[in-house]
This record gives structure tokens, C-alpha cells and sequence, in this order.
């Protein structure tokens, strides 16, 4: 069984499940394998999947959120085809947890491309059991972290913030978690 497939089945059941939430129409993706790169559908929504990795040497974890262009080169994804969110997985030791990035941040952080900006093929993210040193890793985790849902929150409190972070229609800045 291949990587997305085992960590779909992990999530389903300790996500996805518990939450009455049910993802449909999963696709594994050619590229970006070795970070379980797949699309899916749930609660409406269209998603793009990746498990970030951890390196030895910085604090959060990477991911790379890269595509082919038409002329076989690796581009960054463009908000124009994007789905509605990008879901990144991440685990270290016994934790799990997942951003829910709404398309829309990520054009406004500069990560998603447009005919303004190049965005980007990779960044880290930097979980809420990751502490960040440097400035401007500090400066992403108190962006990100309104978009991150962990099982060490208490469980009507996870319940609830995953359930708004995939079923809200709209972009907005969460500052209520």
C-alpha cells in the first residue's frame, strides 16, 4: 500500500471519523510521493494533501507543494486551479496535527502563484509543539497556528475548530481559537 493510502486510513480514523467527516474521491498524486502528495474532497471542499517532514537541523517541518507546468518544469501551484484548501499533515513522535490553509492566505502569504507573484514550491510549518527561534519563523508559526488542529486539545475544542476549518465557506482571519 502506498504512503497517501496509509496515511488517508490513519486520518480517517483518527480524524476524519471521529468528526463525521468523510473524504471522497481520493487521488494520489505523480509528484510530490515522498510528502503523500494526493487531492481529495470533504465536507465540499476541494483539497490538496501533503505530510511535511521533519529535518534535523531547523525547528517545524518542510513541505514542498510544487506541481508540473505544461512544459514538464516544476512550478508552484496557481490560485487560479488551486482547490479550496491545502491540508498539511504533520506527526513527530506520538503528536498529530493539520494545518487547513484556505487558498486565499495562501496567495496572500505569497505561497500560491498569480500573475503578481511567483509564489512558492516549498515552505515550513511550524506546529504549536514546535518553539522557533529565529524572527521570521515566529512570525509564520502566529500566522499559521490560527489554522492548526492537534489532538493534544481538548476534545470539544478540536471538534469543533476542525469542523469550522474544513466546512467555512469563506476566508476570514481566525483569531477565536
Amino acid at each position: 500500500m502506498n504512503l497517501f493510502k496509509k496515511t488517508m486510513l490513519l486520518l480517517d480514523e483518527q480524524l476524519y471519523k471521529p468528526n463525521n467527516l468523510m473524504p471522497t474521491t481520493l487521488k494520489e498524486e505523480n509528484f510530490n510521493q515522498d510528502y503523500s502528495g494526493g487531492t481529495f474532497t470533504l465536507a465540499k471542499k476541494t483539497i490538496r494533501f501533503r505530510v511535511a517532514k521533519i529535518t534535523p537541523k531547523k525547528s517545524g517541518q518542510f513541505v514542498a507543494i510544487w506541481e508540473k507546468d505544461p512544459f514538464g518544469k516544476n512550478s508552484a501551484f496557481d490560485y487560479s486551479t488551486a482547490p479550496d484548501l491545502l491540508v498539511v499533515t504533520c506527526f513527530k513522535e506520538q503528536r498529530l496535527g493539520q494545518f487547513i490553509f484556505p487558498k486565499q492566505l495562501l496567495l496572500q502569504k505569497k505561497i500560491l502563484k498569480n500573475q503578481q507573484q511567483r509564489g512558492k514550491m516549498a515552505f515550513r510549518i511550524y506546529p504549536s509543539w514546535d518553539h522557533p527561534t529565529s524572527k521570521q519563523a515566529i512570525a509564520t508559526q502566529v500566522w499559521q497556528l490560527p489554522y492548526f488542529v492537534t489532538q493534544d486539545t481538548a476534545k470539544k475544542q478540536f471538534s469543533d475548530k476542525i469542523q469550522t476549518l474544513y466546512k467555512e465557506n469563506d476566508y476570514n482571519e481566525f483569531t477565536d481559537f
